[in-house]
């Protein structure tokens, strides 16, 4: 098996209380790092300085203005050494065997630029649960991951930021992360890396994704309209030949809609929510349509219920 080098890019940015357990995990890897660039990107905490003092080896901390984390990704890339770049975000965690893995698919498909694994959820301390990922029965030695969008359309992504490594020449081609959106960053690279470059996979386990941590961007910016990478992967597919890998690119965005609806009425938006219902792409994901439909008049009738007998305690 060839040796492969690999350079770590985590963006930090207020995550003083996650990034040495983000940070240790890299260095307890069996198959060790060459390179790990951390990016604080104006952080006003001491996690930079916490680094610093830990004095982990082959670690670089990289200071710049707030950008945000596409900004701070990018500028990692830029920093980078080496061609294979695995994205870390400061607050999840790789088992030890993550890159052992990722070397074991670079070695056996070598036609593939971008390589992903399976993942554990962290909902809080003690609660693990698998990512509910439509995969069905794949060789636990990896595949060629065909039908990203038809999976991804079904239920969790096959891969997060912290589970997935690539090319620094396929990241380069295809631009990088864009700039100046706060959510989605990530599933508009997912896309673009899926119509452009050969994604292997590994169905095994070895990335822990934590929704426990503080300061999460998916908390802190619920979006009231569709992100921009959906409505551009929906214009490429209308742009396409009616075929499968179309629908499923339109699925995709579909699925984007019922989360976006989803969270929406968890925050009490309603008319958000139906209104991102209504778009007519929802109706390729049925039960999910019907399903929020009748949550949002459940969530919204429950409000108004809490509302009239809150009032008349008050009046008594």
């Amino acid at each position: 098996m060839k040796h492969i080098n690999f350079t770590v890019i985590i963006p930090l940015f207020n995550k003083a209380e996650h990034i040495l357990r983000t940070l240790k995990s890299v260095a307890w890897q069996k198959y060790p790092a060459a390179e790990i660039i951390i990016i604080d990107d104006g952080s006003t905490d001491n996690g930079a300085s916490l680094v610093k003092n830990e004095k982990i080896k082959n670690v670089k901390v990289v200071h710049q203005a707030n950008q945000g984390v596409s900004a701070a990704r990018n500028n990692g890339v830029a920093l980078a050494s080496h061609e294979y770049i695995a994205f870390l975000d400061a607050d999840d965690q790789w088992l030890p065997l993550f890159l052992d893995e990722v070397a074991r698919l670079i070695n056996k498909f070598p036609q593939a630029e971008f390589f992903g694994t399976n993942y554990q959820i962290v909902q809080s301390k003690n609660n693990y649960v698998d990512a509910k990922i439509k995969l069905g029965s794949l060789n636990p030695e990896g595949v060629i991951l065909t039908d990203y969008f038809n999976i991804a359309s079904q239920g969790d992504l096959p891969f997060t930021m912290s589970s997935m490594v690539m090319q620094r020449s396929l990241f380069k081609e295809i631009g990088g992360f864009p700039l100046d959106e706060p959510i989605g960053e990530d599933q508009d690279l997912f896309c673009r890396v899926a119509l452009n470059a050969e994604i292997a996979y590994s169905p095994n386990i070895h990335s822990l994704y934590h929704k426990d941590a503080q300061n999460q961007a998916s908390k802190n910016n619920i979006p009231s309209t569709e992100c921009l990478f959906s409505s551009r992967i929906t214009e490429m597919a209308k742009k396409r030949p009616r075929n499968v890998n179309s629908v499923h690119m339109l699925k995709y965005s579909a699925a984007h809609l019922c989360h976006l609806a989803k969270l929406n009425i968890g925050d009490g938006h309603f008319v958000q929510a139906r209104k991102l219902l209504s778009d007519p792409r929802c109706k390729l994901k049925p039960r999910h349509l019907i399903v929020l439909y009748g949550l949002t008049w459940i969530k919204q009738t429950e409000q108004w219920l809490v509302k009239i007998f809150t009032n008349n305690i008050h009046k008594c």
